[in-house]
């Protein structure tokens, strides 16, 4: 029998680096702060579009994190979860952008 090559399989290597991958807690917090934003209210349309682009870059570095885990037969339900979560509030910042754009015209 030959040695092993490597001191772990690749199936090792492949659940310690891709394995339950979650948002930052940065992200986290970023995203309480949209929805408590969003309770309260924005005052302008600015702010909105900023954190509508921030939640579409969250969310394709997510698509792209998924692709990978996914391209090694890994699943992460929860970040699947997450995902969705942030595109809900894409679109909910989305209805509010165009109530915020309707009243400044």
């Amino acid at each position: 029998m030959s040695p092993q090559p490597y001191e772990h399989s690749i199936d090792e290597i492949a659940k310690r680096d891709f394995d339950d991958y979650e948002l930052s807690m940065q992200d986290k917090k970023s995203i309480q702060e949209i929805k408590k934003k969003i309770k309260k209210g924005y005052k302008n349309l600015e702010e909105v579009e900023q954190h509508q682009e921030f939640l579409e870059d969250l969310t394709n570095k997510l698509r792209g994190v998924l692709q990978n885990e996914k391209s090694i037969g890994m699943n992460n339900w929860e970040l699947e979860r997450q995902m969705g979560e942030i595109q809900s509030l894409y679109f909910e910042l989305e209805t509010i952008r165009k109530e915020k754009a309707k009243q400044e015209e």
